[in-house]
């Protein structure tokens, strides 16, 4: 092959040795390069952000292996008796798009790397791709954007290899926590204090809702982001509800479980890194995990031995993830079945994790909730769904699951689900606006960040973000009259994220006319609206629209500020210079327009167009809705019902008083 220019993405230490070796014996004409690239800044011919396009194209090429190798896939037919054929597709599907992630994104970035980092007449590139069970899928893909393929083999895969290191850590870290861990008995042991077992839920005709920790601040005030929204305004016994914490970054602090015993309800930590509170109880399995996993173990074992003896082959690829699955299912199965959870509640559940965990509460007679926690421009496979009941905002998002092969059974239409805050903190933001109008200032912009990082997957860098940030401090310091609320998502991480400007945000802050709301040791715990409310105009990221959403529902006009240049989306259709904007200047003459005079733009900021279907409800009885839902289950569960008899009861409730149209069966 003639060529110009070689570039790499991966190299291991022993590749680099070995591209030195090459090039001494001439084998290679050219030193490979590493092709750097932001996935954010990858673009099309138009200039507009390719991440949407990409994150779509993964989804397709993902369901078209999973019709011509899941559907009719005999192995995996053997479990169809005991499983939900469409979970277990989606689980692996959800695999399949985290083995090819990567792939998909360096074929768009060699295309954009070589028409816009070379200098040269001849622009052709040939994408060099491992030869493995989705090659030729990745292939044809790669063939389609103009890109000629071209396999190579190896002689150990390289997602065998990644996963025998994940393998390996996994294995290592719990022969470390045996040998750092005291003996405990099986079931739930409380922290390392010296007592008798004491089960969770003795009363076993009393069943439980089991709700995960996500991370946010464990709070029960109406004014502050919490975990359990669906909670705060409901009639649910709160000593049937178990607060469980797995997260061994944001462990359950001596704080947050006194929080949670003050409030009556029950918690525990599943392994000893998920909390740093004595006062908690610790699980372990039962004996009915390591039954439950040999059995499921043999089924998987059969099934491999009778496609042997029909001389089939098998890739390990099936054995190895359908291990994975059934451990998981073991495991959750164990700890539904023990504590008798009848309710399992699981914010954004979207991971591979989940299939196997919502289907061991099926097997225990259960129902599994969830809850949209985002808006949602694109349909990914990366955010689709399984669980029994989908709490979504409204029938503007359906397409989303209905285009990501989510095996919702039942969605739920709420309303934005944490609109309570809007009345709750509107003292708040009253507050914080007249502390800025006492300096002076005559118009009050918000802007609210998303997340950043330093990394080549990023959507948003540091360096974009700190850069949205000075402008916009600039334009304060020049305007005596203009105040700035910054909100961050993660203001724990926010001053290293942006510390290139951290004399600008001093001089904002000496100013007196800028706030920064960073209240939350991990993600933020003021809502919002609480920014909002106290602004004249909010601005938001295109890429998100979580935060424009409900700034705009408690009623303050928000504009879209989108960089990243996102021109598929159809709000540039209709609201280019009036809700959206690509650029800073742009946006802030528009700015300085309105302030002159709010006629000369008309609709500035107004997005009801975009926010049509969003929210049927626009009540601020989101968070109620929920509640009343799992309290009618638990009804059914209190009564012996039967999970069927437990959904339909609460989906009639729920039609009789907020219309059978907010009900949509799914399956």
């Amino acid at each position: 092959i003639d060529y110009s220019h070689i570039f790499y993405f991966n190299a291991s230490p022993n590749g680099k040795k070995l591209i030195k070796i090459f090039r001494k014996l001439r084998i290679l004409k050219v030193e490979p390069l590493l092709a750097e690239f932001i996935l954010g800044e990858i673009r099309d011919e138009k200039g507009g952000c390719r991440f949407i396009k990409i994150w779509e194209d993964l989804r397709d090429i993902c369901f078209e292996i999973s019709e011509k190798e899941l559907k009719n896939n005999n192995f995996l037919e053997k479990f169809n008796t005991r499983f939900d054929f469409r979970k277990i597709a989606l689980f692996f599907e959800k695999i399949v798009a985290e083995e090819i992630n990567d792939k998909v994104v360096f074929v768009h970035a060699a295309k954009w790397h070589a028409d816009n980092k070379i200098i040269s007449n001849e622009k052709s590139v040939i994408f060099f791709l491992e030869k493995d069970l989705w090659s030729d899928y990745l292939s044809r893909y790669i063939q389609s954007l103009n890109i000629k393929s071209v396999d190579y083999c190896t002689m150990i895969s390289s997602s065998y290899l990644a996963f025998f290191e994940r393998g390996k850590k996994v294995f290592l870290s719990k022969i470390k926590s045996k040998i750092n861990t005291p003996e405990t008995n099986e079931g739930v042991n409380k922290g390392s204090k010296e007592k008798n077992t004491e089960a969770i839920n003795p009363d076993t005709k009393s069943p439980l809702i089991a709700a995960w920790y996500t991370g946010k601040t464990v709070t029960f005030d109406l004014k502050k982001r919490s975990d359990f929204f669906w909670l705060l305004k409901s009639d649910i016994p709160r000593e049937q509800v178990l607060i469980y914490f797995d997260r061994k970054d944001i462990p359950a602090t001596e704080e947050t479980v006194n929080i949670l015993n003050r409030e009556g309800t029950k918690c525990l930590a599943l392994s000893t890194n998920a909390t740093t509170s004595k006062d908690i109880y610790i699980w372990n399995p039962t004996r009915k995990y390591q039954e439950m996993k040999r059995y499921l173990s043999r089924m998987i074992s059969k099934a491999y031995l009778l496609h042997l003896a029909n001389f089939r082959k098998i890739p390990l690829f099936f054995i190895i993830w359908m291990f994975y699955f059934i451990r998981q299912y073991s495991y959750w199965y164990d700890f539904f079945n023990s504590n008798n959870i009848k309710i399992s509640i699981s914010p954004n559940d979207f991971s591979k994790l989940y299939m196997p965990k919502n289907l061991a509460m099926e097997h225990c007679g259960g129902v599994s909730v969830s809850s949209q926690w985002s808006n949602l421009s694109f349909s990914s496979i990366v955010i689709s769904n399984c669980s029994n009941v989908m709490f979504s905002f409204g029938p503007a998002y359906k397409w989303v699951w209905e285009a990501n092969h989510s095996t919702i059974d039942n969605l739920i239409y709420c309303g934005y689900i944490t609109d309570y805050s809007f009345r709750e903190v509107r003292e708040n933001s009253l507050m914080i606006r007249k502390q800025l109008l006492d300096k002076g200032v005559k118009f009050i912009l918000c802007y609210f960040d998303e997340n950043s990082m330093d990394d080549r997957m990023a959507g948003i860098t540091h360096e974009r973000s700190a850069r949205i940030y000075k402008y916009l401090i600039e334009k304060m310091l020049e305007d005596e009259t203009l105040g700035l609320i910054f909100k961050p998502v993660f203001p724990k991480t926010l001053y290293k994220r942006i510390s290139s400007i951290s004399n600008f945000i001093e001089k904002a802050k000496a100013s007196g006319r800028c706030i920064f709301m960073d209240k939350g040791s991990y993600v933020t715990e003021q809502y919002p609206t609480e920014a909002a409310q106290a602004a004249d105009l909010c601005v938001g990221l295109l890429l998100s629209g979580t935060v424009a959403l409900e700034s705009y529902l408690s009623g303050t006009p928000v504009v879209f500020l989108d960089l990243e240049k996102l021109y598929s989306n159809p709000i540039y259709q209709w609201g280019k210079g009036k809700v959206v904007f690509d650029n800073l200047d742009a946006l802030f003459s528009a700015i300085n327009k309105y302030r002159e005079n709010p006629e000369s733009i008309p609709d500035f900021g107004y997005l009801s167009l975009w926010a049509k279907d969003k929210d049927p409800f626009k009540d601020g009885n989101a968070s109620l809705r929920i509640g009343q839902y799992i309290n009618w289950l638990l009804e059914m569960f209190n009564q012996g019902k039967t999970r069927e008899e437990a959904i339909e009861y609460a989906n009639q409730k729920y039609a009789e008083i907020w219309g059978k149209e907010n009900v949509v069966k799914w399956h």
